[in-house]
């Protein structure tokens, strides 16, 4: 049985993609080892250059392993499922060289251009940050984007990162 992503949730995860970030754009993909533990969430801003420059809609997370099997981890949009794993397998079989573990793959929404600022000085500490999002009354990254231009990241509350078996609390 596929986890559906709640409604209510109103997560943005943000992750430092400053050394593939145009990888991610082009694709509209995001990857990472499974061992990796990751809130399942909303959102998913592209941080570069001290800002998100980006945010999507995160239609499906597919853990994909060297041998062709696909776990569909949660799904947060409308679509199929199977055409979601297959995307997810499709990424993965391209590329070079093919990963010898599994990856999660982030498949996501229309990226929509904003520009949220961290608000303190240097890069991220850590490469994942969650913020709750809830307080905006939104409903999809084509109404937060605009929202979140030039305000910064503390100006919404943090949601706790990643924690072992995030994906099973759905």
């Amino acid at each position: 049985m596929t986890n559906i992503l709640p409604k209510d949730d109103q997560t943005l995860m943000i992750v430092n993609c400053s050394k593939n970030w145009e990888q991610i754009e082009s694709n509209q993909i995001y990857s990472c080892p499974v061992e990796n533990s990751l809130r399942p969430c909303r959102y998913f801003g592209i941080y570069y250059n001290l800002k998100v420059q980006r945010v999507a809609n995160i239609e499906a997370v597919v853990e994909v392993h060297p041998d062709g099997n696909t776990n569909a981890r949660w799904i947060g949009a409308g679509g199929r499922e199977a055409d979601y794993r297959q995307k997810a397998l499709d990424y993965f079989n391209n590329l070079t060289p093919k990963p010898s573990t599994p990856l999660q793959v982030f498949i996501l929404g229309v990226l929509q251009a904003t520009s949220f600022k961290k608000g303190t000085k240097g890069g991220t500490q850590t490469s994942k940050q969650y913020l709750n999002m809830s307080s905006l009354g939104v409903s999809s990254a084509g109404y937060l984007a605009p929202q979140l231009y030039d305000r910064k990241w503390t100006d919404f509350e943090k949601v706790g990162g990643s924690r072992p078996g995030a994906d099973k609390d759905i």
